[in-house]
Order: C-alpha cells, then sequence, then structure tokens
C-alpha cells in the first residue's frame, strides 16, 4: 500500500487492525501525533487528510491507500504556521500533549475561514464549533480562543518570530517534545498487564505456561509478590512481554489465574454498611496512602479508619456545645447540612507509562512521573539498588495534577519485564486502564456546620469528614480545614473509609475542595440568616488581614457583584453570582539545590525536577532572565534526570518558589565571576554585571560574547531555609524529597456567574472573577495560564466529572472519555484574573505557589452561585442536570 505523509511517498502492508495512527507513530516514526482516547473523542490524533482534519485512531490504515496525509511535523520550527505561532504567544498550552491536535484543526480551521472570511475575526461561539472535538486536560482553552482568533485575523501573517512566554512552546507546537509514550528503544519490547477480575480474592496459583509458549511472547513476571491478595478489580497480577502490543494482549488471555473471590465492599456506601465485607485484612501498615505527606496515625474499626490525631480541632467539647445551643434557637445562627463529592479522575491524556531498561546491574527508567528524584530512592528501595545505579529520566510528561508522584504498576512491570527479557520494555497504561485502575481524587462524605454570633464572628465550627479513598488511607480534609479556618472552637474529624475499588492519589488541592465545598456554602447559609452580604461575612468570619480584606474589596467592586441582583434571568434561564473564599498552605522544599554553569556554547542550569505542563523550565530560565538580563530563550535546561542535583516534587505548589531563589543566586554569582575573568582578561575597565552582559567604561558587552572569551564556570546554589519563629530558620524536612511548610498562607477569592436553565437542569458557567494573593507574580504569564486552567478543572470538578463503579463487581463504568465527562472549550468560561502582590515581602523573592490554590475554591462558588440564581442549595458534586430539576421543583 502507497501514501503520502507529509510531501513524502510512504509503502507499507497494512495489518488488518492498524489504523492510520498506529502507521504514523510506529512505521513512520511521526510521534508528534498523540493517542490519548483511542475513540476520537480528544482529537490528539487530528492530522489532516487531503486536507481536512481526521482523528487518525479512528482511520483504518487500508483507508490510506493513496491519500495525502499531513501531520503537525510538517510544519517544523522552520515552516511555523500562523496557529502555531498564535498557540505560542498567547499561552494557549501547557503540558503539550494535546497541542499537535489542536494544531492540526486549528490549521484546517484558519485555512478555510481566510479563504472564506478573510481577516474577520470569529467568535468565541464559532471556534468553539470548530474545535468541539478536542480536549485539553491542562484546560488551556483560553489561550487556545485567543490564538485562533488572532491567527485567523491575521496578526501572525507573515510573522517569524517565535514568539511566546514559555520557553518550550516550540517543541510542543512542532511536535518536537518527546514523552515517555514515544520513546522506542533498540530492541525494546512491548509491556502488558494481567490485572485481577474481583475486586477482592485470594490468588491461588497462576498458570502461565501456554502464554509463554505464544510465539513473539519473550518474558513474564509476577506482579504480585509476596502477598496473593487482590483487593480490587483491576490490580495487577501478571506482566508480559512480546514483541508488539497485540501479542501481549493475546498472551494476556492465555494466563489462567485461580481465585478464591471473597466478599468485596464495592465504595464507600457498602463499606459503612452494616453487614460489610472487610475491605482489607492483613497488615494495614502496607496499605496505599493517598496523602502527598505520611498519613495521619489512625485507629481502626472495621472498614473505617479514625484519625487519631485531629492535630486542628481546638476545644472540640466547646465546639459541639455551642453548635447544640444554636439548634436549639439560642447561641447565634446555625447552618449545617451534609454534603458529599463524588470521585474525581486525574486523567491527564499521557496515561501512566515506563519504559524500563538494564545494563548489567544498573537500571534506567524513562516515565511520566512527576518526582523524578524521589522516584530513584524508591525504584533502589524497591529492587536492592544503590541510589547511583538507578538513573530516572522524564523530559517532557503529558500532565499528572497529583497523580504521578510515586512508584506505580506501570513502572514496576516494566522494571520487572525488562529484567526478565534482558532488554528495554515499554509498558502503558490504556485509557481504559488509566481512567480505572491508576488512581483518582479522594470522594469525600462530609457533615458540616458553622455557628456565627450575632455581629457576625464566629463562634463555632463542625467538620466531619469521610473520605473515600478506595483501598487507601491518607484523607484528611477536616485537618486542612482546620489549617485554613479561624481560630475558633472546632469540631474536627477525619476518617477514612476503606473499600474494594482501586487506591486514591493527590490531586490537585487534595482534600481543600471537598471541604470548601460543604463549609463556604454553609458560611454563606449562616450569612443569610443575619442578613450578611456574602462579601460582609467574610471580612468577619475571618481575623482582620490587610491581605484578605484587599481581595473583599477587589470583589466588591466588580460590576457583577454589585450588580448582582439585577440581572437575574428569565423565569426559566436564571442567573446567580456565588463567592468562595480560599486558602492554601505554602510549601517549599528547603534541600533544593540548582547548578548554573557556562561555556563557550552558552549557559545551562541543571536540577533533578521535571516540567508537567507548570512551567518549570520557564520559571528556571526567567529567574536568570531576571538575574542577569540573559534572554530565557537562549537558557539551556538540564531538567528531568535524577542525577543532576536535588529538585522538588511537582506537587503542593511548591516548584516555582523552591528553584527560582537558588537559580537567581547562582546566576548571579555566576556572572560576578565572569566578570572577574573578562575584566582581567579582556582588560576591560570599571567592569560589573548589566542587564544583558557586562557593563563596562566602552559599553556593554552582550553575555553571548563574554560566554566565548572566558573559560567554564559552575555555580551550585541551594533553597535556603525560610525564617520562622523569633527569625530562626529551621529545616524540618522529614528528608531531602520532603518539602517543608512555611510559615505563611496564600489566599484567594472567587467570583462565579452561572446561567441556570431551571427545565433542562443544565448549569452554564459564564464568568469567573479569581484573585489571587501569592505575593510577587514571578512569571505573569504562566501565573494567568495556572489561574484560567484552575478554574475550568474546578468546573469539572463541580458540574461534570465523577466516576461510576458497577456496585457488584467494582468494574469502572466511566472507564473512556465518553462515559467520563471533562470539561471541552465549550465549557470553558470567561475567567479573569486578579493578582494582589503586596505582603509576602518577608519570603524569598516575595512569592510563594499559587497553582492549587486557583482551583480548590472554584467550586463552591459554582454552588453558592447556583443557589443564588435558584434558591435550591446544591449539596452533591457533581451537580447533574436531574439534580438541579428536582432542586428547583421542590
Amino acid at each position: 500500500m502507497r501514501t503520502t505523509i507529509n510531501g513524502e511517498f510512504f509503502e507499507f502492508e497494512p495489518d488488518a487492525a492498524e489504523t492510520a495512527v498506529d502507521v504514523i507513530r510506529e512505521r513512520a516514526g511521526l510521534t508528534g501525533t498523540k493517542v490519548a482516547c483511542g475513540q476520537g473523542v480528544c482529537g490528539s490524533c487530528a492530522v489532516l487528510v487531503d486536507g481536512e482534519p481526521i482523528n487518525a485512531c479512528l482511520m483504518p490504515a487500508i483507508h490510506m491507500e493513496g491519500r495525502d496525509i499531513r501531520t503537525v511535523e510538517a510544519h517544523g520550527r522552520d515552516e511555523l504556521h500562523p496557529v502555531q505561532l498564535a498557540l505560542m504567544a498567547n499561552e494557549g498550552l501547557q503540558c503539550g500533549f494535546c497541542t499537535p491536535g489542536f494544531v492540526m484543526e486549528g490549521i484546517a480551521f484558519h485555512d478555510r475561514w481566510r479563504a472564506e472570511r478573510g481577516r474577520e475575526r470569529p467568535t468565541r461561539d464559532e471556534i468553539a464549533a470548530a474545535m468541539a472535538g478536542h480536549l485539553c486536560r491542562c484546560a488551556a482553552y483560553l489561550g487556545i480562543y485567543a490564538a485562533i482568533a488572532d491567527a485567523c485575523e491575521g496578526e501572525f501573517d507573515g510573522v517569524n518570530q517565535r514568539l511566546g512566554p514559555r520557553v518550550d512552546a516550540l517543541e510542543k507546537v512542532t511536535g518536537e517534545a518527546r514523552y515517555t509514550v514515544d520513546l522506542a528503544l533498540p530492541g525494546q519490547l512491548e509491556g502488558r498487564i494481567l490485572r485481577a477480575a474481583h475486586a477482592n480474592a485470594r490468588v491461588l496459583s497462576v498458570d502461565t505456561s501456554a502464554a509463554e509458549a505464544l510465539d513473539g511472547v519473550v518474558a513474564v513476571a509476577d506482579l504480585l509478590e509476596d502477598h496473593r491478595q487482590v483487593r480490587f478489580t483491576g490490580q495487577p497480577v501478571f506482566g508480559v512481554a512480546a514483541v508488539d502490543w497485540a501479542t501481549a494482549e493475546r498472551a494476556l488471555k492465555l494466563i489462567e489465574v485461580d481465585y478464591e473471590v471473597l466478599p468485596a465492599a464495592i465504595g464507600m456506601d457498602q463499606a459503612l454498611a452494616e453487614s460489610a465485607a472487610k475491605a482489607f485484612v492483613g497488615d494495614r501498615k502496607t496499605m496505599a496512602s493517598a496523602a502527598e505527606q505520611a498519613p495521619l496515625p489512625t485507629r481502626w474499626d472495621g472498614n473505617v479508619g479514625h484519625a487519631r490525631i485531629n492535630g486542628t480541632s481546638w476545644r472540640p467539647g466547646t465546639a459541639r456545645r455551642r453548635v447544640a445551643a444554636a439548634r436549639g434557637g439560642s447561641g447565634g445562627a446555625l447552618a449545617e447540612g451534609a454534603f458529599r463529592n463524588h470521585q474525581q479522575t486525574h486523567a491527564a491524556l499521557e496515561p501512566h507509562a515506563a519504559v524500563a531498561a538494564w545494563e548489567g546491574g544498573r537500571l534506567t527508567v524513562h516515565a511520566s512521573t512527576q518526582n523524578v528524584h524521589h522516584l530513584r530512592t524508591l525504584l533502589a528501595d524497591k529492587f536492592g539498588l544503590e541510589k547511583q545505579d538507578v538513573q530516572v529520566e522524564s523530559q517532557h510528561i503529558g500532565g499528572g495534577f497529583g497523580g504521578k508522584q510515586g512508584l506505580y504498576g506501570e513502572t514496576v512491570a516494566a522494571v520487572k519485564l525488562a529484567r526478565a527479557a534482558g532488554a528495554p520494555v515499554r509498558v502503558v497504561a490504556s485509557r481504559l486502564e488509566d481512567l480505572s485502575y491508576t488512581g483518582q481524587r479522594s470522594g469525600s462524605r462530609n457533615e458540616g456546620a458553622v455557628v456565627l454570633g450575632e455581629d457576625g464572628a464566629p463562634r463555632a465550627l463542625r467538620l466531619h469528614a469521610d473520605g473515600d479513598a478506595g483501598i487507601a488511607k491518607g484523607t484528611a480534609a477536616a485537618l486542612l480545614y482546620g489549617l485554613i479556618s479561624p481560630w475558633v472552637a472546632k469540631d474536627l474529624k477525619d476518617r477514612v473509609v476503606v473499600n474494594n475499588t482501586p487506591p486514591a492519589l493527590p490531586m490537585r488541592g487534595p482534600d481543600a475542595p471537598s471541604a470548601l465545598w460543604t463549609m463556604e456554602q454553609l458560611l454563606d447559609d449562616a450569612g443569610t440568616q443575619l442578613g450578611l452580604d456574602p462579601v460582609e461575612v467574610r471580612r468577619r468570619f475571618m481575623p482582620k488581614n490587610d491581605i484578605r480584606d484587599r481581595l473583599l474589596d477587589w470583589a466588591e467592586a466588580l460590576p457583577a457583584w454589585r450588580d448582582r441582583d439585577a440581572n437575574r434571568g428569565d423565569e426559566r434561564f436564571r442567573r446567580g453570582v456565588g463567592m468562595a473564599a480560599a486558602s492554601w498552605v505554602f510549601l517549599y522544599n528547603p534541600n533544593v539545590e540548582v547548578t548554573v554553569s557556562c561555556d563557550s556554547d552558552g549557559l545551562t542550569v541543571a536540577c533533578s525536577t521535571q516540567d508537567i505542563g507548570n512551567g518549570t523550565r520557564t520559571s528556571i530560565a526567567k529567574a536568570v532572565e531576571d538575574a542577569i538580563g540573559l534572554d530565557r530563550h537562549a537558557v539551556r535546561l538540564d531538567l528531568g534526570r535524577a542525577d543532576a542535583p536535588l529538585g522538588p516534587v511537582t506537587g503542593g505548589s511548591q516548584v516555582t518558589a523552591s528553584v527560582y531563589p537558588p537559580t537567581y543566586r547562582a546566576a548571579e554569582r555566576l556572572a560576578a565571576r565572569l566578570v572577574e575573568q573578562a575584566a582581567e582578561r579582556l582588560n576591560l575597565r570599571e567592569a560589573r554585571a548589566g542587564r544583558g552582559g557586562i557593563a563596562h567604561a566602552g559599553g556593554v558587552m552582550p553575555w553571548e560574547e563574554v560566554l566565548r572569551a572566558c573559560e567554564p564556570v559552575s555555580v551550585t546554589e541551594k533553597r535556603v531555609t525560610e525564617r520562622g519563629p523569633l527569625g530562626l530558620r529551621l529545616n524540618m524536612s522529614m528528608d531531602p524529597d520532603s518539602p517543608f511548610p512555611g510559615f505563611r498562607r496564600s489566599h484567594a477569592l472567587v467570583v462565579t456567574e452561572v446561567e441556570v436553565d431551571t427545565r433542562l437542569g443544565r448549569i452554564r458557567p459564564l464568568n469567573v472573577w479569581t484573585g489571587i494573593a501569592a505575593g510577587r507574580i514571578l512569571v505573569p504569564e504562566l501565573a494567568r495560564s495556572q489561574v484560567f486552567s484552575g478554574a475550568i478543572q474546578g468546573m469539572g470538578y463541580a458540574l461534570y466529572e465523577k466516576k461510576v463503579y458497577e456496585p457488584a463487581t467494582g468494574h469502572v463504568l466511566s472507564s473512556n472519555l465518553n462515559d467520563y465527562r471533562l470539561p471541552g472549550i465549550g465549557d470553558a468560561p470567561e475567567v479573569h484574573a486578579h493578582f494582589d502582590e503586596a505582603g509576602y515581602e518577608d519570603v524569598a523573592h516575595g512569592a510563594i505557589g499559587m497553582s492549587e490554590l486557583a482551583t480548590v475554591g472554584v467550586a463552591a462558588s459554582v454552588g453558592n452561585a447556583v443557589h443564588h440564581a435558584t434558591g435550591w442549595r446544591p449539596h452533591e458534586t457533581p451537580i447533574l442536570p436531574q439534580a438541579v430539576v428536582e432542586g428547583v421543583s421542590i
């Protein structure tokens, strides 16, 4: 069969089951085209076929005969299309995994639009209709809207500059960026995992003989190890490595497993029933944890784990008495109720993946991970190796959102199979596996109460949170709320309800969205009883704080807030505006080190952190730019290697606060040493480091010339500990990879406008205004991008996303991107970011983290907006249309 790909003839013999994307990626080696869903839902595999955009995952390979196919690689860095330039300039991307699909669809739309409409600017709705078949889990939709509109309007016609704030954007819009799923090492095999067919069972025996006899199978590996128990449907049992994916899949079907099936508790409700089966029998120290840090000490009562330490509870008996008194009609305004949040799946478009290779006793693992440095430690411990004999690499990661911080089944399988096969092995979770078995945000069932005095000041708070982390421990919604709520009498309790569903993992702002969903809605209700506006009740609720007060002033002045009672819509379509406040802890890793070095070819920054789309590369390069004036795009970045200087995990909003200060100082020190060299070697008088080079009596010598004239220099700086009480610098992190909380908090205020169709129950978010107080904004473009994505991901949590299990077997019913509803470009509201940067001057560079802060309060603001629109109070996320119809009809 003969086809044309990017202008070159390509001949191949198609397999009956092959699709066009298989041919493009595996045969032609054009890995810019991505596979994320395999069902034509996400658009990551979009290519142009005879000029028309087609999802290559749905096109049979036999239909490629005689067609002219164009992939993202046809528009390389020397042939950039206006759409690519516009995406870079408008921050229309983050992790970049979905970007090639948006590029190709955008090019088709742009070229068609220009032919038919000239330079007329397309509307938001027209762009949304054209891009409706594409998903961006990072939710960079607002930048995509702006990019497509600008390109169509001709703003980038004839432009050859590679514009944009993000230093890795060019790699992503051209398909050059390589992700773990794209790697193809010499002799590489494909690994697949046999997963448990039951939610709770003992494995009595496994017969792999038929699988091993299959032609093309090279190795098998036991993934159960010493314990022979499976505790959720989909738990890894055995692995197979074969010459290709299809052969490995056939081999899995030949493995015979003899199970002793045990009673199971599927989900929180079954686990709490009086007759509930025991979900976990054995040493609970081996149980997985849903927490980013060590879980709380726990006392177990069947399937329920009670936190032994309620460290942020204060005078709980007093709180209970005050709630009881208010319930009896005295002691202030009381709002109380039960709320629920269902599990949310990370759904990163690059699934969990690893490629492992052994060379003698040395192990190299390429992984889609948020934590290359710590993963090396985990692998060394797991396989009895010295750390120096383990290398972990991760250059580009297609999203993580908290779900790729540890050592997971795909990586273990790849390592074991590679050792058994004596060859590199790649293990990539399918979309079904990734949505079903690789983790999710914990669900929660909360009982809350807020008691306010007649003056609106808080008198008592109550939050009892039952966490649904599947077969894992470590939920702490009440503990977290205690950290960010006023210091009054508080009755806070955390319980985790263990059940036979996959173990949960941290997700952007762990536990905070559920706590705020409960308590911020109750605060609104309590304020209403006192006749207090939501702004005023929040002024009185928290201790006076200039930073929070400025955010409240900003929100109060918004026209949408001032006029929120004037524009309520009609009888069917009701409009409402709601508010929620949020805070987040300041985390950073004081152990982080950064090396800045230079030679005649340029300046390089090395650190064993990684960039999952949050912009770490750009933050580090920007620190150099800010320190010495070298353009960020000229900085070479050596990230994503575990053997580089210690870098932070991408989680907890800690990365920029951890890497920017040492990078800045190292760049300054390096510049000072270059000044000394240049002054001596080149006889420069009055030489000093300046913006963009060395200033001297005769002018300015650009850094590029300085580097060519000087000997190599290398400087390493460590992130110092922030000052705590009494001005002391105390490093109390538990280990080198663990962050440490600073003695500050960041703050946010989210105002959301929605339109509710009371007949059909559809909630349409119209606008979100997010005010952020997290100190100085070091990279403004990336900060805005994080606010935009945080708002849209928060909308997903509030309105669309729900992991659903079959209650008898534990199989996941929401196991594809048709049934698991992610926000699309047409769902994205207008998002308006406001930054209040004052008040953090005591912190290094005046800045702390903000990524999680941008999303944790969004759902609560939606709940309050729906209530304002309809008078009905939503208690459960996602807020489904049928719940709205039922609620407003009561």
